[in-house]
């Protein structure tokens, strides 16, 4: 096992293999986003129902060391860049610039494990070159480090029509670009499709996490995103607002580990943690 692989280990349950990963790291881009006003309270509750791991913005990363002092306590994993929707605080639309807000020093000198960088696609021209120069300049930095790089590729911009955003071959393209850049990591959509989407997997060669993205319907649908993708082949799963937006957040988050760790039932979980109806 090299350094990298050690790093990513600590995000790992030690007997499944794969991760229940619960990012509150939404603030940087969406400000005060509900649901996450009291980002250490809720990171408080998320590590006493054992998740594997986590995000964390380089400001509540500082403010939060006391909360992994324990021998059993999450990864960390530190969202390095900010890919700026307005010049509004807690605004939203196209990106207007992105930059990296934290280096690789920083990351180990608060012990984080892994670095984070998104790819936004679909920006205009020199947006988008900058985006490719924050995650070329941060992979090889990882690299003098030995420091694991978890790159997300995002299919945000108006280039892309909203009805294609979750175009199956879009995202292997921009998976592929994002593997070819550096990543040593993935956080990507579920396809949808579990036979393609386990192609994917096999292909890319790295491990490879589902982001959980937009509000989804309903528990189950989280549920069952999280159950097809990690029978697909994926390592995990990173779902924020899906988890800490539910009334039932710490029951959902124990449904989420019985699902990935255990390959329990989608039925069974939601009757485990009374999450029916």
């Amino acid at each position: 096992m090299n350094v990298k692989e050690l790093r990513i280990s600590r995000i790992l349950n030690s007997k499944s293999g794969k991760s229940v990963i619960i990012p509150i790291d939404h603030g940087i881009v969406m400000g005060n986003v509900e649901g996450l006003e009291d980002p250490l309270k809720i990171l408080k509750q998320l590590i006493d129902t054992g998740i594997d791991g986590t995000l964390l913005s380089p400001g509540i990363g500082k403010i939060s060391l006391d909360l992994f002092s324990s021998k059993d306590a999450p990864g960390r994993i530190l969202t390095a860049d900010i890919p700026l929707l307005s010049t509004v605080p807690g605004g939203s639309g196209e990106v207007v610039g992105h930059e990296i807000i934290a280096d690789v020093e920083f990351a180990l000198r608060y012990n984080f494990d892994i670095v984070k960088v998104l790819l936004p696609w679909g920006e205009r021209e020199h947006v988008q070159m900058e985006s490719v120069r924050v995650v070329s300049d941060l992979a090889n930095e990882c690299d003098r480090w030995n420091m694991p790089l978890m790159v997300e590729p995002v299919l945000w911009g108006e280039a892309i029509p909203k009805e294609k955003r979750n175009d199956p071959k879009i995202i292997e393209h921009a998976s592929r670009m994002a593997l070819e850049m550096g990543a040593d990591i993935l956080k990507i959509p579920y396809t949808g499709n579990k036979s393609e989407f386990r192609d994917l997997v096999n292909n890319l060669k790295v491990p490879v996490f589902i982001l959980g993205g937009p509000k989804m319907d309903s528990i189950e649908g989280v549920l069952r995103v999280a159950k097809e993708s990690v029978e697909a082949g994926a390592k995990g799963i990173v779902f924020g607002r899906n988890v800490w937006q539910n009334p039932k957040m710490k029951d959902l988050v124990r449904a989420l580990k019985m699902i990935v760790h255990d390959n329990a039932e989608i039925s069974n979980a939601m009757n485990n943690f009374n999450l029916l109806g």
